[in-house]
């Protein structure tokens, strides 16, 4: 239960910088087990933006004072990634439910096919460097061009493809990091959105109407997609007994019997 109540004052302290965090406080005050599933995925992306905002910056490059804001960032840091820890704890704690396979298997697409489009997407333009093509985004700012590329390559492709193929396989690990990875990538993806409509009502050169018109209904579409597999997981606190076999994969009941 101490667990759960740090991890709540940490989410509300963590909604200072996303919103969203800040309704998970309570859930997990209350000891719900939702609130696990719920909180891994905006505690993980609280810890790889602001990394990016610290590690990417152009500090010798550009004039400001966002060094001053380093135990801001750095807390912010540390408090997702103590929240993610707490979160993946609790959820080892019993057995995930399997969604249905409908479900199960757009989700293990979704997972894949976004893991898939970045590894490209990002090839091309690392390609285009070498080139000696750069894009707009590495000449801005180097630094944070390859500070995403690192972050990407070293952890989100990978950890998107390899759950979007445990999922499909109903691999216990992948189905646990199925909905903490779903509430990530619509954060991520609500976050390029946003993006994409500052630049458009900015008038900025580099928007492009494409863009705004993929990434809104993506964005739409991944939400209404993780609010489905949240809605599958067990409601009631922490202190329901665990799954029954009847939620448990063929993989746990032969391990199980083994």
């Amino acid at each position: 239960m101490i667990q759960s109540r740090l991890a709540g004052f940490g989410s509300i302290a963590l909604g200072f910088g996303i919103a969203v965090s800040a309704i998970l406080g309570p859930l997990w005050l209350r000891d719900l087990r939702v609130a696990a599933p719920l909180a891994l995925g905006p505690a993980i992306y609280a810890v790889y933006t602001y990394t990016t905002v610290i590690a990417g910056q152009e500090y010798a490059r550009y004039d400001g004072n966002v060094e001053k804001f380093f135990p801001l960032y750095a807390g912010l840091v540390a408090g997702g990634a103590a929240i993610a820890a707490c979160a993946w704890g609790r959820l080892n704690e019993t057995a995930a439910p399997i969604p249905s396979d409908g479900l199960r298997w757009t989700m293990a697409g979704i997972f894949a096919g976004v893991g898939g489009f970045f590894a490209l997407a990002w090839a091309q333009q690392i390609r285009l460097v070498y080139a000696g093509s750069p894009p707009v985004e590495y000449a801005e700012g180097p630094t944070l061009f390859w500070t995403i590329k690192l972050l990407d390559f070293g952890f989100l492709i990978p950890v998107l493809i390899a759950t979007g193929v445990g999922l499909a396989r109903q691999h216990p690990t992948a189905i646990r990091a199925a909905c903490g990875l779903a509430t990530f990538v619509t954060c991520l993806a609500g976050s390029i959105a946003g993006m994409a409509v500052v630049m458009q009502g900015k008038g900025d050169p580099s928007a492009e109407p494409v863009m705004l018109a993929v990434v809104v209904p993506a964005t739409v579409g991944l939400a209404l997609m993780t609010e489905r597999l949240l809605r599958s997981y067990p409601r009631g606190t922490s202190e329901c007994p665990p799954a029954t076999t009847s939620h448990l994969s063929k993989w746990q009941i032969g391990t199980a019997g083994s």
